[in-house]
């Protein structure tokens, strides 16, 4: 064996009906013990590589050219027997679409017994064992409740986790994850990055990393794969690429990287007028255990407003209220104290608009693009208005073609998805927006576009918007004010551009786990993160 555990070349991809080349003529290889990071926009190519890798181009799809290298293997020319080894025991994958990786009607449990009972031959007993060890190291809370959970009881963050600890659990000698972080909080995301390069450094496996985030990046990669349109343009050490970037589209992403790095130093006017205000809101739930009721205060004593205008970010981590908090907002949830007072000159129930923080389990999977967004009309605006006229306007003011008009759901990119959720919200023209992890899914650049079209709504149309958000550096960019939430409370609610000036141990510790902007900086962070963990344990 050589020190290429994955080869891939001369890789192109063609769709059957058209002849349209969707991957063209992509090589690149990742050595032993390396992470490997492809990076580049939405529809760059980067999860249908990941598929080609596995042999599970979709249907209408088909290789035109090149091959994939498992070692000196050729993944196309292994038989079916061989093949499932190679999946299942050799190379553990994480995809993006956590919903498709899951049977609905088997627990946690059944997933990790059927993983092991077809590959291995451990008992039972031992096989339950090995699987509550890797969601402990998941640090999914309560791993026995986990294992015996089905997947729609878990947060989109949990499952993601248990997707991850169901591909370590063979100890593959290839890890390959698509976007494996998205919904994690930036601890959990910190904490699972480092236990992706431990697993890398202890047993020498390799890594291919397949995201849009280059603070993650930053964070692990040793090199890095970038594409555009179907191709790779560079390929370089992660310290060359950020240091000496050499083609037109890494120089873009790195641009946009280092602006959302930017805190913007935001009018710090006063929102006397407001608009929605939340006086002590309160939400319990009871969850059983054994034969007893245990009580969960999701929402704890929560008072606060949100301005006319105003752009305001709750930052907090998984499990802290917060879109429990935008479920009561919305009047999904019932107070179990407390209320709200809204002030808007529209109805409320078409002044708030919400954008889901899984765009695809919000859409009917029967509507296409058209239907999706312009549903609103059926509720509140003339029904005599051309609708595909107005659809496509919005459409344009996302940056989506009028030819995503006819795509379903499950043909748009995780990017187009967040999109159309977008549009199909400002549709309506609320007074408040709520966004619920708006950008998980979204590339840099598209990211920083979403951010501009975001403030332009808000100062030209007057918009306010209460952003939710793991991702503290976009809430400095782009929110006039922040609230900090932690167990169900309101710890801090500060200007966005002194959020970094906090001596709140809670946000101080919030900070500590952002991701490198450099890696050169990755045992800064490092160090600063263990600090402010230890001087939280200790409070």
């Amino acid at each position: 064996m050589g020190d290429q555990v994955l080869t891939v070349k001369h890789l192109s991809v063609t769709r059957k009906e058209t002849g349209e080349q969707i991957l063209k003529d992509v090589s690149f290889s990742v050595p032993r013990g390396n992470i490997t990071a492809i990076i580049g926009e939405s529809g760059s190519g980067k999860s249908m590589t990941a598929k080609a890798i596995l042999d599970l181009l979709p249907k209408g799809i088909h290789l035109s050219s090149g091959c994939v290298d498992f070692f000196d293997e050729n993944v196309f020319a292994m038989g079916e027997k061989r093949k499932r080894e190679y999946r299942g025991t050799q190379l553990g994958f994480v995809f993006q679409d956590i919903y498709g990786t899951f049977d609905p009607m088997k627990t946690i449990g059944q997933h990790f017994h059927e993983l092991f009972s077809v590959h291995t031959k451990v008992s039972r007993k031992l096989a339950k064992e090995r699987a509550l060890q890797l969601l402990t190291q998941m640090q999914l809370p309560d791993p026995e409740h986990v294992y015996g959970a089905f997947p729609h009881e878990l947060s989109g963050g949990m499952r993601q986790r248990v997707q991850l600890a169901l591909a370590l659990a063979l100890d593959p000698v290839l890890l390959m994850a698509d976007e494996p972080t998205t919904a994690l909080d930036v601890r959990i995301q910190k904490d699972v990055l480092r236990l992706i390069k431990d697993w890398s450094i202890r047993t020498g496996g390799s890594v291919l990393f397949i995201t849009h985030d280059l603070g993650v990046v930053a964070e692990i990669a040793d090199s890095v794969v970038v594409m555009k349109d179907g191709t790779v343009v560079e390929t370089a050490s992660v310290h060359q690429l950020f240091d000496q970037p050499i083609h037109q589209q890494t120089k873009e992403l790195l641009h946009h990287h280092r602006a959302l790095t930017k805190v913007h130093n935001r009018l710090n006017e006063t929102y006397a007028d407001p608009l929605l205000t939340v006086h002590q809101a309160q939400k319990i739930y009871f969850k059983k255990k054994w034969f007893q009721k245990q009580a969960i205060q999701a929402v704890n004593d929560v008072s606060f407003c949100i301005g006319k205008r105003e752009i305001v970010g709750l930052i907090g981590e998984s499990g802290s209220g917060k879109s429990t908090l935008s479920r009561l907002l919305l009047q999904l949830e019932a107070f179990d104290r407390g209320g709200i007072k809204w002030n808007g000159a529209l109805p409320f129930r078409r002044g708030i608009q919400w954008v889901h923080q899984d765009p695809l389990a919000s859409f009917d999977p029967r509507w296409n693009v058209e239907r999706i967004v312009g549903e609103g009309l059926d509720y509140w605006k003339d029904k005599k208005v051309n609708r595909q006229q107005q659809v496509k306007e919005i459409l344009r003011k996302v940056g989506l073609a009028e030819s995503a008009l006819s795509f379903y759901p499950h043909e748009l990119s995780g990017g187009m998805r967040q999109r159309v959720a977008l549009a199909r919200s400002l549709f309506l023209e609320p007074e408040l927006l709520i966004l619920d992890e708006p950008f998980a899914s979204l590339d840099m650049s598209s990211q920083a576009e979403l951010l501009t079209l975001l403030r332009r709504f808000n100062e030209k149309e007057g918009t306010a918007i209460l952003f939710i958000s793991h991702d503290i550096r976009a809430a400095i960019a782009l929110c006039h004010r922040i609230l900090v939430m932690e167990k169900g409370q309101l710890v801090e609610e500060t200007m966005a551009a002194d959020l970094s000036a906090s001596v709140n141990i809670y946000t101080q510790r919030l900070l500590s786990s952002m991701l490198a902007i450099h890696p050169g900086r990755r045992f800064q962070t490092q160090k600063v993160q263990e600090e402010r963990e230890y001087a939280y344990q200790k409070v």
